[in-house]
């Protein structure tokens, strides 16, 4: 246990003085009766609980209380922070917390209490459907993330004393790709930038120290580049500006690591780490220091950013311009307005923070600050499967944005690398779903074309129009991509039923029977569907076999007369429902005790391939077409057929020796093909049934040993 931990251990009331007078400063009708009760509460109910550090576990909502409190949060906010333990470690109840706290503060302490639950681990599915979750909790407050981020900081400064290797990779990892990501995406790049730095000194010490080592070696030999550099640019702008900020820092070190990895530079070739910031006081001054700068220093081509005149998704806006400085040294120098300046350290925050919304911040300013998360949701409410959601959230999470202009000026922001079909689903899906071609500065294109910074796109629609599948291969954005399959999705789906209606019309003809509701409920029923539309949909898809129908109103009889029972499904496999029409791959001929996965074919139903068969590099993009498939090792024994390809000898007595081989091993020939016969060889494919994988590799053994046999395979 730590001195301040300790100290807080034995002196709370020091402690809750000291966060008092923190938030005093900036929130002058502080509601001290509300915190001192949150205090205590939190101070009590975790009374006898340790972190892995030894500390008492009331010291870390304290911390995180502190974090937010430093960041100017409301009371509210602050009071979630010193409860947001409590109900996630049992010591309390969201009944409790209402009835001490009110409704909004339960509600927030029971969303970041359900995002703590919420594991990120490796495996794609669940990931996704704990990713969904969680940026559905978020939009309903965007506090809850804020909360949660400043939860994770203090987590991560205090990662060192993590025991388990493991759980701290696997902790650091997960701060880098969701949450310092997250904290970027509301503009939080204070916190952001710290929660990379400590996740990047876990995940990759080595790169770390290398690169904290390059960085103190540029510092030892430009001592004093960062005040100098300073004081010069105040020097130039000072007789035209007054009231103008001039700061300078060295940049982060996970950003100069991404930069060498993106642009493969060598660490010794590392110098570009100084960036620079001038606040201006208003709008037009920007601009009017960015031409003093220009004019004083050259500026590097294409390193040049305007975010004022187009702000990123999250409300960010300011002037990005790389200059050769004093003594030959780049550095990059961001330019913007004070009020630019506090949503570029806050993002979403500073709208309660800045503007004493306090209490009565309005939920439809935040969230349209913040359009990027509700686009994901609009992706989890249409995404066909889990890694569909990953794959388009992930997209829109990481990379960079252009800006394009709708003919009445609305400006639109894309993803780098968008289309101009990517620009019409950005508007409304309805809008590009309905798209046949578009106009870009005035001139006809085609809706592939990749839209540029600044163009003006006009949409040009038809009623008649629908998506196509080759839309896919060049929209980019998850919104577009996510839309497209699922209105491909609904089309095909409308074709099964269609299908459906037809195969069920003919079957009930055949028998003179029709489809009324009485006999359509009962097959729902025993096919174990909810509607009649997934019961079609399922009959046109060839999931359904149509013989079971039959034999549901024409049951077989035996030679005695006696009706037998209802067929069941007689493949020995797990994972198939009542019904399904089931064929083994000709690719792979999987055999029982393989490894197998089951791919959904159009009329054919489900078609069962060998795990590492290749044919299932077709289907990667398409997850909703796979089964979890095993083989059933209860069901008793079970022939199936597989194919051996043999080159023979062509001699008296060889045919003879391959078929009493076969024999031995009680095994039986289904059929014989002759592919090929020359003066001393004979090609041919052999279909033979085994019972599983061990006696099909026993018989392939024993002809292997075959002298007549001069080379053998599985087909």
């Amino acid at each position: 246990m730590g001195k301040k931990s300790q100290d807080f251990y034995k002196n709370p009331d020091k402690y809750l003085v000291k966060l008092e007078k923190k938030i005093s400063k900036y929130n002058k009708s502080l509601d001290t009766k509300l915190l001192k009760s949150a205090y205590y509460f939190s101070f009590n109910r975790h009374l006898f609980q340790l972190r892995d550090s030894g500390d008492p576990y009331a010291y870390h909502p304290y911390e995180v209380a502190k974090i937010l409190a430093e960041l100017k949060f409301d009371i509210k906010s602050i009071v979630t922070a010193l409860l947001h333990d409590t109900v996630e470690d049992g010591v309390a109840t969201n009944c409790e917390i209402e009835s001490s706290f009110g409704k909004e503060i339960s509600n927030l302490v029971e969303s970041v209490t359900k995002l703590s639950k919420l594991q990120l681990p490796d495996k794609e599915v669940r990931e996704a459907s704990n990713f969904s979750k969680f940026i559905i909790a978020i939009s309903k407050d965007i506090r809850v993330l804020l909360i949660k981020l400043a939860d994770r900081l203090h987590n991560m400064r205090t990662i060192g004393f993590v025991k388990d290797k493991k759980r701290k990779i696997k902790i650091a990892k997960e701060t880098l790709e969701v949450y310092a990501p997250l904290a970027g995406r509301v503009g939080f790049q204070i916190m952001r930038e710290e929660l990379e730095t400590l996740s990047f000194k876990q995940t990759n010490p080595v790169a770390y120290q290398s690169l904290n080592k390059r960085i103190n070696y540029l510092n030892n030999k430009n001592k004093n580049f960062v005040s100098d550099t300073i004081k010069n640019i105040k020097k130039i702008l000072s007789n035209d500006f007054k009231n103008i900020e001039v700061s300078g820092r060295q940049k982060k070190i996970y950003s100069t690591w991404k930069k060498m990895q993106n642009k493969s530079i060598a660490l010794e070739k590392v110098s570009d780490i100084y960036a620079f910031r001038i606040i201006t006081q208003t709008k037009n001054d920007c601009y009017k220091v960015l031409g003093k700068v220009h004019m004083t220093w050259s500026m590097v081509p294409e390193r040049f950013k305007d975010f004022i005149s187009t702000p990123k998704p999250n409300g960010y806006a300011s002037i990005h311009t790389t200059i050769i400085g004093p003594e030959g040294i780049q550095m990059e120098l961001q330019i913007r307005s004070m009020e630019m300046h506090k949503i570029a350290d806050y993002g979403v925050a500073s709208h309660w923070i800045y503007k004493n919304l306090g209490n009565n911040y309005s939920k439809k300013e935040i969230k349209e600050s913040n359009k990027w998360f509700q686009d994901v949701i609009e992706i989890i409410n249409v995404a066909g499967g889990p890694r569909e959601l990953m794959e388009h959230s992930r997209i829109d999470m990481y990379s960079d944005n252009v800006f394009c202009f709708t003919p009445k000026g609305d400006v639109i922001s894309l993803v780098k690398g968008s289309s101009a079909l990517d620009f019409a689903y950005a508007i409304h899906s309805t809008l590009g779903d309905k798209t046949i071609g578009v106009k870009i500065n005035g001139n006809l294109s085609p809706i592939s074309e990749v839209v540029s910074n600044g163009d003006q796109i006009e949409v040009l629609i038809s009623k008649g129009q629908k998506p196509q599948p080759n839309w896919l291969s060049f929209c980019i954005t998850g919104k577009a991509r996510s839309q497209i399959r699922k209105s491909l999705r609904d089309h095909e789906q409308d074709e099964f039923e269609k299908l459906g209606k037809e195969i069920l019309k003919k079957i009930l003809l055949d028998i003179n029977k029709s489809a009324t509701k009485k006999t359509l409920s009962m097959l729902i029923s025993i096919f174990n569907y909810e509607t009649y539309r997934s019961f079609y949909i399922a009959l046109g898809r060839g999931e359904i076999n149509s013989n079971l129908i039959l034999e549901t109103f024409m049951p077989k009889v035996t030679e005695n007369g006696k009706k037998t029972k209802k067929a069941k499904n007689s493949l020995p496999i797990i994972g198939l429902t009542r019904g399904q029409a089931v064929n083994f791959a000709d690719c792979c001929n999987p055999l029982p005790g393989e490894n197998i996965v089951g791919i959904l074919t159009e009329k054919k139903g489900i078609s069962v391939h060998l795990i590492n068969c290749s044919v299932l590099d077709r289907f990667i993009n398409f997850p909703e077409l796979w089964y979890e498939l095993t083989w059933d090792t209860k069901s008793g024994e079970y022939l199936q057929t597989a194919r051996i390809s043999l080159t023979v000898q062509n001699k008296v007595g060889s045919f003879n020796k391959i078929t009493n081989c076969i024999s031995k091993l009680n095994s039986n020939i289904v059929d014989i093909k002759i592919n090929k016969r020359e003066e001393d060889f004979f090609y041919m494919d052999v279909d033979v049934q085994v019972t599983d994988s061990k006696h099909f590799n026993d018989l392939f053994v024993s002809l292997k040993l075959e002298d007549a046999i001069y080379k053998i395979k599985r087909v």
